[in-house]
């Protein structure tokens, strides 16, 4: 959590950066800045196949190793000097994020079963908010910082179970006995069966549609929160101040959404219902011209966005039967929600100042959208739930199903809805 934690902090500072300045002391255009933003979501969605790395390699290694690439990116993000310069260290801290943060969510699923695993996961991408509130705040105070030093540049440089050797080997057992889909498949090995099957499964394309959805109020947010905030008629250390609140509602919001999603154990429903209450918010910031109005819609989108994201992911996850479909899933899942990165990196620009009509529409749009995908999900897979009772019986909510082979084609394996 705390790696995630960084991770984002290091990724969603480049919005607070526009904000305090490094746009106008790089003299950079709106053409050129759409390009800064550009360079990390090409690269992050070219490099995101490296989550292979996560079960071949010992993931502590690994992990230390992409860790220390994106901590110098982002520092070297504080001493450009040039438009150039700044792309390139964007590239770099794609490159590097993009094998920690897809693989990191997948390394997770390896250690909690599915009716665990909505509050981890919330918790570990929750973190994605919670890095915005601490960039948001430490923004307010860089920002009262009077030396030779521009605010934006100390931004960047400030912030920036089976084989785990600290276990007993009963803790070891105990750890693989505890999930709930087995997989006998070596360690560092990739079943080709699970992972074709990962590809071809609607489901990974139903989730990977969400995600996209999610993912351009994901990056928009982060990207250009406060630059909208700041054109309701805060000043630009004001509007650094009231989108933390924001943020860290997001991250609380997200974390109780996941508990008791897990507690009722389904998740159609709340990303629908969270879905909702985040194009509510769009259609506050599209329709409406009133400070208090607008800002309320920020709340809603905020809320409803990164709650409905998390629940999203940890669906797919509930319901990929292997570690080696897992991959293949989160692979479609994550390219393909990375691609609307780019839609909302161009639809925010400053000529759209003060309402941003455009972005705002378009998320609406797309939000509302997941609430028809997702609701279509539950209900499918609700029916194949029933359909399974008829012909082979129910099933124990916590039955142990062993899915190396025939993966979700075992008689015992019900989806989560």
């Amino acid at each position: 959590m705390a790696l995630y934690l960084v991770s984002y902090l290091d990724r969603g500072n480049i919005g607070n950066a526009k904000v305090a300045g490094v746009q106008d002391d790089l003299a950079l255009s709106d053409h050129q800045w759409q390009w800064v933003l550009y360079a990390f979501y090409i690269v992050y969605t070219c490099f995101e196949w490296s989550i292979i790395f996560w079960k071949i390699l010992p993931a502590h290694i690994w992990c230390a190793f992409v860790c220390l690439g994106w901590s110098a990116a982002a520092m070297w993000s504080g001493a450009v000097t040039s438009y150039g310069g700044l792309v390139a260290c964007r590239t770099l801290l794609g490159l590097f994020e993009a094998a920690f943060g897809a693989g990191a969510v997948y390394f997770l699923t390896l250690f909690y079963n599915r009716r665990e695993l909505g509050v981890r996961l919330s918790l570990v991408l929750g973190t994605s908010p919670l890095a915005n509130t601490f960039a948001s705040a430490l923004a307010y105070g860089i920002m009262e910082v009077k030396n030779s030093i521009a605010p934006w540049r100390l931004l960047f440089i400030i912030d920036s179970p089976s084989t785990a050797g600290f276990l007993t080997e009963t803790e070891k057992t105990e750890a693989v006995e505890r999930l709930q889909m087995r997989d006998r498949t070596a360690k560092s090995k990739v079943s080709g069966k699970q992972y074709f099957s990962g590809l071809a499964d609607y489901k990974s394309w139903c989730h990977a549609t969400m995600h996209f959805c999610c993912n351009y109020s994901f990056a928009g947010l982060s990207n250009f929160l406060p630059t909208v905030v700041a054109n309701m008629g805060f000043t630009d250390q004001e509007a650094q101040g009231v989108t933390a609140p924001v943020y860290l509602a997001s991250f609380l919001v997200s974390v109780g959404a996941a508990y008791t999603s897990d507690r009722v154990g389904t998740r159609g429903f709340f990303v629908a219902g969270f879905a909702a209450m985040g194009a509510v918010g769009y259609v506050l910031l599209a329709t409406t011209y009133g400070t208090a109005s607008r800002y309320v819609g920020v709340w809603l989108a905020s809320m409803g966005i990164f709650s409905a994201l998390a629940l999203n992911v940890t669906w797919l996850f509930s319901n990929s039967a292997g570690d080696s479909k897992k991959g293949a899933a989160w692979a479609v899942f994550t390219t393909v929600g990375q691609l609307s990165s780019f839609i909302s990196s161009s639809l925010y620009p400053d000529t759209e100042a003060p309402r941003y009509v455009t972005g705002s529409a378009v998320g609406c749009g797309l939000t509302g959208f997941i609430v028809i995908v997702s609701l279509s999900l539950h209900f499918k897979l609700a029916h194949e739930n029933r359909k399974r009772d008829r012909e082979d019986g129910p099933v124990a909510r916590n039955a142990t199903v062993d899915v190396t082979v025939d993966g979700q084609n075992m008689r015992n394996f019900r989806f989560m809805t």
